[in-house]
């Protein structure tokens, strides 16, 4: 901790309150800080590390961005469902694996607009894609990819089929039979 004191006053940074982002990319680090005491602390980089357990309960719940990429991250369960305010998270290139999970672990994340899971192995299990758009319906950018329309409905279509029949059987306000 006391490199971080000793970063905020090279940067001139008198008060904890004063801090709205941190960076500790490349800083091999093997867990995350606790940064509690940073109230307003809004955007974090902790990328390309040597992360493998990860517990973030020590960070403000109104964290927007977390980029958590590089690291060796197995799973998220327990360490980010607090941060219901996130906009974008990057989680590419660890080890997560388990994606009911790790899906289970966002599914508070209602502003989840751009998230990044690509090289861990849950992007290779069956249905990935679809099954993330599903889970986070604020979802608009995934793996680098926009998310279309037509991913939207299969993701409805395969994981909530009465809701996708009912959609399909609404026109113009009125039900058709």
């Amino acid at each position: 901790m006391e490199d971080i004191n000793d970063f905020l006053q090279k940067c001139g940074i008198r008060r904890d309150a004063d801090v709205c982002q941190l960076s500790f990319t490349r800083k091999k680090l093997t867990s995350v800080p606790d940064l509690a005491r940073f109230h307003f602390l809004r955007k974090l980089w902790l990328n390309n590390n040597k992360i493998r357990e990860l517990s973030c309960r020590s960070l403000n719940c109104c964290l927007t961005e977390l980029y958590l990429q590089n690291n060796n991250i197995k799973s998220i369960a327990g360490a980010l469902n607090h941060l219901t305010c996130l906009r974008r998270l990057f989680l590419h290139n660890n080890q997560i694996r388990g994606l009911e999970d790790t899906m289970h672990e966002l599914r508070r994340m209602q502003q989840l607009q751009t998230a990044t899971f690509f090289l861990n192995p849950i992007s290779h299990e069956p249905g990935y894609r679809y099954h993330v758009i599903h889970c986070l319906p604020s979802i608009q950018v995934l793996d680098r990819k926009e998310v279309k329309l037509a991913e939207r409905r299969r993701s409805l279509q395969t994981h909530s089929p009465d809701s996708h029949r009912v959609l399909q059987s609404v026109a113009f306000g009125r039900r058709i039979t």
